[in-house]
Parts: structure tokens; sequence; C-alpha cells
């Protein structure tokens, strides 16, 4: 009987160590996560007024009381990232000229995965403050300033976190917002498309950039079935390995055999 309590002991730490196992985040697959298409040469722009780059859509399409323009930038050859970019060649671009308009705009994305139950999602997204180059032609516009940006997770079309401007990236400069969203065992969102959106606030300064937009789901740990069957079998492999004092003599033999 000692031989079998050791063996449900042995049992039950293997079941600890299985519930126990660490849980390792998914990568949500993102369309021109890092507006690389189209591709386009150094020191340009390419976009338009209405039109998003690749695999994304204009968000506030509606709010036309602004001179505005959506796309990439290859700033290669420029003075408006002395320090390059977070990933490839091109950045995002959401340009807003009329900082008297109250309207926001920017980009958006609905993604293939789905909100799912018991996970912790995290966004990261880098934000860049587009400084002024003094040469021509890059001196068009005056790119002092910054206007301003949000970054939202959604489901469907609820917001599920946000990051309201919290960061404030130097001219010429990126910085990386994250965004943490932990679903429980609340159904009310299961299954709504996950969605990505990056708006230009349209405040003290015309352009936010945005690269490298990233995104990961992982497990939430949970007490399992398994885990409480392991610490019941504990408390069981204990009672049969040491008697209790009340037990008779013939007992006590019983088990020392």
């Amino acid at each position: 009987m000692v031989r079998l309590a050791e063996q449900l002991i042995i049992i039950s730490v293997i079941a600890v160590t299985t519930a126990c196992l660490p849980v390792h985040a998914q990568s949500i697959i993102i369309t021109n996560a890092s507006f690389e298409s189209p591709v386009t040469p150094s020191t340009t722009f390419s976009g338009s007024m209405s039109t998003a780059p690749p695999g994304w859509a204009v968000y506030n399409l509606g709010a036309t009381n602004n001179l505005r323009q959506f796309g990439v930038l290859n700033p290669t050859g420029t003075l408006f990232f002395p320090g390059g970019v977070p990933h490839g060649s091109n950045v995002g671009v959401v340009f807003l000229q009329n900082t008297t308009s109250i309207a926001e705009a920017g980009l958006q994305q609905t993604l293939s995965s789905t909100l799912q139950l018991n996970t912790t999602y995290t966004l990261q997204v880098a934000v860049g403050n587009i400084a002024r180059d003094p040469r021509p032609p890059f001196n068009a516009f005056n790119f002092n300033g910054f206007p301003g940006y949000r970054i939202d997770l959604l489901a469907g079309t609820t917001v599920i976190a946000s990051d309201l401007n919290l960061l404030a990236p130097a001219e010429g400069a990126f910085l990386t917002s994250t965004l943490n969203a932990t679903i429980g065992d609340v159904r009310q969102f299961a299954g709504q498309p996950l969605g990505i959106r990056l708006v230009n606030l349209n405040g003290s300064g015309i352009e936010v950039n945005f690269d490298d937009v990233r995104l990961q789901a992982t497990p939430v740990p949970e007490p399992t079935g398994l885990l409480l069957i392991a610490i019941a079998t504990v408390g069981a492999a204990a009672r049969l390995r040491w008697p209790s004092r009340t037990r008779s003599a013939s007992d006590i033999k019983e088990v020392l055999d």
C-alpha cells in the first residue's frame, strides 16, 4: 500500500505540472501590417484623399471638411525620420491639414480572426511624429507639431481597448503603443471579428504615421478539472501514506508490510 500511495503522489505531481504548463502567445494575421504595399520608391508618398493602402480601409470617410491624404510614405533619403522607420521601408500615413476641424480620420482593418474567450490580446503599433525637412522639394509642408493619435482594438463595432494619445513621440521619431485586453468568460462579444483602428486626432499638426502593427492572443490559464483532480489525489495519497493515531495495530502492520 505504501507503493500505491507513492504512485498516487507521482501521478498527482504529473497532473499538477501538466495543468501549470506555460501558455504561448499566437500571432494574429494582419494584412499589410507594416505598410510595405504598395512598393514605393524612396522619398515618395503613394496615396489619395479617399483610398487606404491595401488591406486597410479609410475610417470616417464622410469627414471631408479637411484636406487629407491616406497612404504610405518611403522616407528614405529625407529628414522626416532621421533614425529610420521601425520595420521595412514604408510607413502608413494619415494626413489632415485643416487643424481647425474637429473631424478625426484614420485607417482601419477588420481581421479574419474572431474574439475568443479566456484570452489576453496584446496590440502593438509604432506611432511616428514626422519631422520637417527644410530642403526642397520636401519642405512643401510644415510638419512641426503633432496632431495626436488614437489606437483602438475592436470586437465587431465595440472598442475593447484604446490608447488615446498616451505617447508623445519627438519630432522625427517613433514610439510603440501597447494595448492589452483580457477577455474572460463573458460571451457578449465572443465570435465577433477583431478589428484595428489607427486615428489622427487632427490637433496641432498635420500628420501621424503608423508602422509595425502586431496583435497576439494568449490563452488565459485557469483552474482545470485535471488540476482539481490532482489536488484531491494528493490528499488521498497522504491519507494512505501516513496512518492516523487511531488505527489498530493490525492496520499499522498492514501499512508497514
